[in-house]
């Protein structure tokens, strides 16, 4: 079982007691390595491209996080501060949804969400709202789906998904549904895949996943037992507990670790490298994405909190905006997305 989907199972309720899509001098991959690229396909933007006169107009865009251990996925508009109500709840029996700890949109706006430990996924119409019963579920014996903390929709529509237990990655293809096969399976010995969770795509094609202590790259198209093309880890990078990924518009590797706060790795960085920038002052970030400002946003999982900084914040930063307060119903918020 995953140490830090034990740690979080215990976190909420000590939380409660407390009070919630290649720099200089940094190695590089052998073997054809590409250095990451920013997809801005699978980053919307809360932010448009504006003048130095213009504000930033955040009226028509909304930030889905999943809620674990209250039982649903909620929206909030990207201008939100403060302790405000969700823009969008979706709660209750028809949703499936318990302890959803996986979140991920894709470029049409459906919401796919997986619960802690199951083995499915819920797929969601873009308006979904309320009690809604979920248009897709992919999960049964042909999938071949393990207990998942990470999904992701590739720029192609297919739904990738880690397993904790299980060691691998399976791939479904666009619009699958029910108990379907996978289209492709990465696992076994030399990928170096141990207790996977949250997963990033570059705009090469190229697979980012949050390991045990690492993080592991695999080329374009790897399927089986395939050696990743390359892997962050060691004591410079700072990881500790890796859970969820994304890219900035510069191709910049965020990543949200449980241990040791929010971590920014320059394009293309790999091998046991620093982090040009690491945000702390988080109680548990399990959640991390980028607007095309890179304006950095994190879940804190145990903070009951969504919280924004500036693309070059660093240490004990100051958030731009924090999302917080009873009317959220923030309760172990876990991965970001906009729409």
């Amino acid at each position: 079982m995953l140490t830090s989907t034990l740690g979080r199972r215990a976190m909420p309720a000590l939380a409660l007691a407390a009070g919630l899509a290649a720099c200089s001098g940094q190695q590089t991959a052998t073997g054809g390595f590409t250095p990451a690229g920013a997809n801005p396909d699978a980053v919307p933007s809360a932010h448009q491209s504006l003048g130095a006169s213009a504000q930033p107009d955040y009226s028509a865009v909304q930030i889905f996080t999943a809620n674990r251990d209250n039982n649903s996925v909620l929206a909030f508009r990207a201008n939100s501060s403060g302790d405000v109500s969700p823009s969008v709840t979706i709660a209750g029996s028809k949703t499936t949804l318990g302890a959803p700890d996986a979140l991920a949109l894709d470029a049409a706006g459906n919401i796919y969400a997986a619960n802690d430990g199951a083995n499915q996924v819920a797929v969601f119409a873009e308006d979904a709202n309320g009690d809604a019963k979920p248009m897709r579920m992919i999960g049964g014996s042909k999938s071949n789906m393990g207990p998942t903390e990470g999904i992701l929709v590739d720029a192609s529509h297919d739904l990738w998904v880690s397993s904790y237990s299980a060691d691998d990655v399976t791939e479904y293809a666009p619009g699958a549904n029910g108990n379907v096969a996978p289209i492709n399976t990465i696992k076994g010995s030399k990928t170096k895949l141990n207790s996977p969770t949250g997963m990033a795509m570059n705009a090469n094609g190229q697979l980012f996943t949050a390991n045990s202590g690492s993080i592991v790259v695999f080329a374009k198209g790897s399927s089986g037992n395939v050696a990743p093309l390359g892997v962050i880890a060691g004591g410079n990078t700072g990881l500790s507990r890796p859970f969820a990924l994304a890219f900035d518009k510069l191709g910049r590797l965020l990543v949200a670790d449980e241990g040791s706060g929010v971590l920014v790795f320059a394009n293309g960085a790999l091998g046991n490298v620093a982090p040009v920038q690491k945000i702390t002052g988080l109680s548990y970030p399990a959640g991390v994405t980028a607007d095309k400002d890179n304006h950095i946003w994190a879940a804190d999982f145990s903070g009951n909190s969504i919280k924004e900084f500036a693309s070059n914040a660093s240490g004990n930063a100051t958030p731009l905006r924090t999302i917080a307060g009873s009317k959220t119903t923030l309760n172990g918020a876990n991965y970001l997305a906009f729409h």
